[in-house]
């Protein structure tokens, strides 16, 4: 028995969430710069007069939410808000001129596709009136955090990616900076060694020996480098950089020097971490150690004194 409102509700909440997973599978893909060098291939590799294959349907999925998120990111947000956003995305490993429209769009269709399938769902279900709302409600609130929990694990999944990869990619510095290569040349070739290893590191390479290229000044590009990324490490390497080009000091021996320090904070880190250890294991200690050691040291004497004094004459 469902009525007619009932079946439009579906299919509307039915095909936001289409346009969210949709969205959502373009801001991964829209990490991925390899996906701009399988196109520029295919075309290369391409029969002369064949025509380029284009998916309709995929192209007005991105055409709609580009534009969804558009109006409401300049209805909405101020320009401070847009810049925040524009640097989140940007320190999650996205392209903010594509994602940013895209996270405004994917979060307007969840925040309204999220509550009208949860309410379908609940009447449904025959769940009361008071349940119907506290469930949209909840659903309310659900939809409009879900992008930004999806945003925050990749910006700290990429972090820490970063994190974990910068020192390798100094030494791999060293080693071309030793073998006579220039610095353009060195981020080059880090950026095509660090793929395989860690990718978010071979992105911020990648696009940092672009900017290289295309900007007049180089000092530009290591501001860029140290903005974008939003680690203190990379902040540091665009500062040694920036002195080793404008003070002529060898490269090898600042980045060296520079790797040290990484690998020194880390293992610092790893210390301090290790020294918490004692501390957290008080609660699990006292729930679940102590007592299972109680019962096998004091289980057997235990049922000995009970059988001993339930055989004694009253």
């Amino acid at each position: 028995m469902t009525s007619h409102p009932a079946i439009v509700l579906a299919v509307l909440g039915i095909g936001i969430l289409v346009l969210v997973a949709a969205a959502l599978v373009l801001l991964v893909q829209a990490m991925d710069e390899r996906a701009m060098a399988r196109r520029l291939s295919a075309l290369l590799h391409q029969p002369e007069g064949a025509q380029p294959r284009s998916p309709q349907a995929w192209s007005a999925v991105v055409s709609l939410t580009t534009r969804l998120g558009n109006g409401m990111r300049d209805s909405l947000l101020s320009a401070n808000d847009v810049q925040d956003l524009t640097k989140t995305l940007a320190a999650a490993g996205f392209e903010p001129s594509q994602a940013t429209p895209i996270f405004m769009g994917v979060k307007v269709a969840s925040l309204s596709g999220v509550p009208a399938l949860v309410y379908l769902a609940s009447v449904l279900l025959g769940y009361p009136p008071l349940q119907q709302a506290l469930g949209t409600g909840a659903a309310v609130v659900m939809g409009m955090m879900l992008p930004n929990w999806a945003v925050a694990l990749v910006h700290r999944r990429y972090q820490a990616s970063l994190r974990r990869g910068l020192p390798d990619a100094l030494d791999l510095m060293v080693v071309c900076a030793e073998a006579g290569l220039g610095l353009g040349s060195t981020i080059e070739r880090v950026a095509q060694e660090m793929k395989k290893s860690n990718r978010p590191v071979a992105l911020e390479f990648s696009l940092f020996s672009h900017e290289m290229r295309v900007m007049p000044d180089r000092r530009m590009a290591l501001a860029k480098l140290a903005e974008r990324s939003g680690q203190p490490a990379f902040k540091r390497l665009a500062a040694t950089l920036a002195q080793t080009l404008k003070f002529g000091t060898p490269l090898s021996q600042a980045l060296r020097t520079l790797a040290a320090e990484l690998r020194n904070e880390r293992m610092l880190q790893f210390e301090e971490r290790a020294g918490k250890l004692p501390a957290l294991l008080v609660m699990p200690m006292m729930l679940f150690i102590l007592p299972c050691l109680f019962i096998i040291l004091l289980g057997k004497p235990a049922t000995q004194l009970l059988g001993l004094l339930a055989s004694l004459p009253r």
